[in-house]
């Protein structure tokens, strides 16, 4: 059963049972890993200013309801598409991917023992020697690069499996790549 309400002119859909929101469609934004950063964030300050809540401060409570529950979903979107690995994660998952079998699947013994090594010599760089620091980092981001460009090639040409794979990448590489950044003091 459908459920429509029409707020200030966007119509709200929901599925009895759906899981999420498409915020592709929320946006109005086409589909796809690769996206328009600038239409983003202008569509998400947009929907923001037309349905924040406090807009919505006297009206009936059903209303509020509505505006409180689509700017979490604003919200929750905004953060989902502006970041790469949540990103990845989505597109997979509207795409109809088991990710906790892709999971299950794993990245590959070579790939393991790559990051196993990363880790290791990030544990034991020398904060005193920033330069030797910064190469690591440097080298991190480029393998993150890498996993990233892999899943939007793998994406576009279909093979969602190798995309799954190069996702859990992503994952593993920017857990790292966070883990190198210098600490605020």
């Amino acid at each position: 059963m459908r459920l429509r309400r029409k707020l200030h002119g966007l119509t709200l859909e929901r599925l009895t049972g759906a899981s999420a929101r498409d915020y592709f469609a929320l946006f109005q934004i086409e589909p796809g890993f690769h996206l328009d950063h600038v239409a983003l964030e202008r569509a998400y300050h947009a929907l923001l200013s037309q349905f924040h809540p406090d807009r919505f401060a006297g009206k009936a409570q059903v209303e509020q309801r509505v505006a409180a529950q689509l700017c979490a979903d604003i919200n929750s979107g905004f953060r989902v598409l502006s970041n790469e690995v949540a990103r990845a994660e989505y597109v997979l998952k509207r795409a109809g991917v088991d990710l906790a079998q892709a999971e299950k699947e794993g990245v590959g013994a070579a790939f393991l023992m790559t990051q196993i090594e990363l880790r290791e010599r990030l544990e034991s760089s020398d904060v005193d020697d920033p330069s030797r620091r910064d190469t690591l980092v440097a080298e991190i981001g480029e393998r993150y690069e890498a996993a990233r460009d892999a899943f939007a090639i793998a994406v576009g040409n279909e093979r969602l499996q190798d995309a799954a794979r190069h996702w859990q990448e992503m994952c593993y590489l920017a857990k790292l790549r966070d883990a190198a950044r210098p600490r605020a003091a």
